[in-house]
Order: C-alpha cells, then sequence, then structure tokens
C-alpha cells in the first residue's frame, strides 16, 4: 500500500513505518545527521501514531466508564445521558479504529481506569461501586468494537455476573 494511501488508512502503521524510515536513513547516511534531528523526528512522528490508539482506548474507557455508573447507579437522573454518551464514545471508537491498534489497547487498563473515573465520578453522590466487579475487564477488545454492543448490552452484562456471583 502506498505511504499517502496508508496515512489515510491506518496512521498508526504508516507513523511506524515512517519513524522505521528515518532512523534507517540517519543510521546509513549519517552525513546528514547535522541537517536534521532524526531521532525527535522520528519520536514525533510515534507520537502521532500513538495518539490515534490512544484517542481509541479513551473512547472506549468513556463508554465502559458509564456502563459502570449505570450499574451502580440504576435510579441516576443521568441514566439517559449515560446511555448515550455510552453509545456515541463507541460509534467513534468503531469509526477511528484501525487493526494496527490492537497491541496496543489494553483491554485490562482501560476498565481499570473506567472503574477509577466512574468511582471518582459517582464518590461525589454517595455512590460506591459494589464489591464484585472484576479487576480485569469483562469486555474484549472485540465484544465492544462489534456494532450489537451497546451501553444495554454491556450493562445487561454486568448485571448477569452480579447475580451469577450470588
Amino acid at each position: 500500500m502506498p505511504a499517502d494511501t496508508l496515512y489515510e488508512d491506518d496512521i498508526v502503521t504508516w507513523a511506524e513505518r515512517q519513524a522505521q524510515g528515518i532512523r534507517e536513513l540517519a543510521r546509513t547516511r549519517p552525513e546528514l545527521s547535522n541537517l536534521l534531528d532524526w531521532e525527535n523526528i522520528a519520536e514525533e512522528i510515534e507520537t502521532l501514531g500513538r495518539s490515534e490508539w490512544k484517542g481509541v482506548a479513551s473512547k472506549l474507557r468513556v463508554a465502559l466508564e458509564h456502563i459502570l455508573k449505570a450499574y451502580c447507579d440504576p435510579n441516576a437522573l443521568s441514566c439517559r445521558v449515560w446511555e448515550g454518551e455510552t453509545n456515541r464514545a463507541l460509534a467513534e471508537a468503531r469509526d477511528d479504529y484501525r487493526p494496527s491498534m490492537r497491541p496496543h489497547i489494553d483491554m485490562d487498563m482501560v476498565w481499570q481506569s473506567a472503574f477509577r473515573f466512574a468511582a471518582d465520578a459517582l464518590r461525589i453522590y454517595g455512590v460506591r461501586i459494589p464489591p464484585g466487579i472484576p479487576p480485569q475487564s469483562p469486555f474484549g477488545l472485540d465484544q465492544l468494537l462489534d456494532t450489537a454492543f451497546d451501553h444495554r448490552t454491556g450493562l445487561e452484562a454486568l448485571l448477569g455476573r452480579a447475580s451469577s456471583s450470588h
């Protein structure tokens, strides 16, 4: 795939390849090192790719955070808002996701971050996350990226886990 097409289709792979190419050029053409700061240029390009997959992970975190809040506080006036924000975050994550992001997205870390954010948001209202919520993500990346998964599906899965653990 040409670099310009790859840039449009999969910026993470593009960034990785560009950084690798720049480092190779710097290694094979040391006379150019006085003109350009090759290593920092490569780092900046890698940062571009990193920001793309981190954006997807962040959207997944937002979705899981809202599912957790609805699970913990099902009578909150915000439940409908949380549902809308979950589904929007999932749709945006699906739009932005590229297969090259898979090795970079750690669902357990996304889950643990969502847990902390939800706990902090609920604490203000005196609501706590009950025991029994798993420390590892109960949802896989493929599950969250599947268009059949939405706020209600996630909430039902958590409710099902809670009732089966009693």
